[in-house]
């Protein structure tokens, strides 16, 4: 089954500099950008942390974990979620 990574660009208040927070999920169930998008807002809401952007999602592609890492950091600054499979 493959591993799903999806990380999103967050800050925990205003002003604060934005980081990227990551989760892994092995469900195929609903991965597509509104899916994930959903999950990620269910995610926050519970942390308390607030989505940093413009709320855009991208699919990042199919990678080793460092290079799809890789690409998270390369995503335009306005993009708020990426996600993309980890090969193992």
């Amino acid at each position: 089954m493959p591993l799903y990574l999806i990380s999103y660009r967050k800050t925990d208040g205003a002003g604060q500099k934005p980081d990227w927070a990551s989760f892994t999920t092995s469900s195929e169930s609903s991965l597509e950008a509104h899916a994930i998008k959903e999950r990620v807002e269910k995610r926050m809401s519970v942390l308390g942390e607030q989505l940093w952007g413009n709320g855009d999602v991208v699919w990042i592609g199919s990678s080793r974990l460092d290079d799809v890492l890789y690409r998270r950091e390369e995503a335009a600054p306005e993009i708020s979620i990426v996600y993309g499979v980890v090969e193992q």
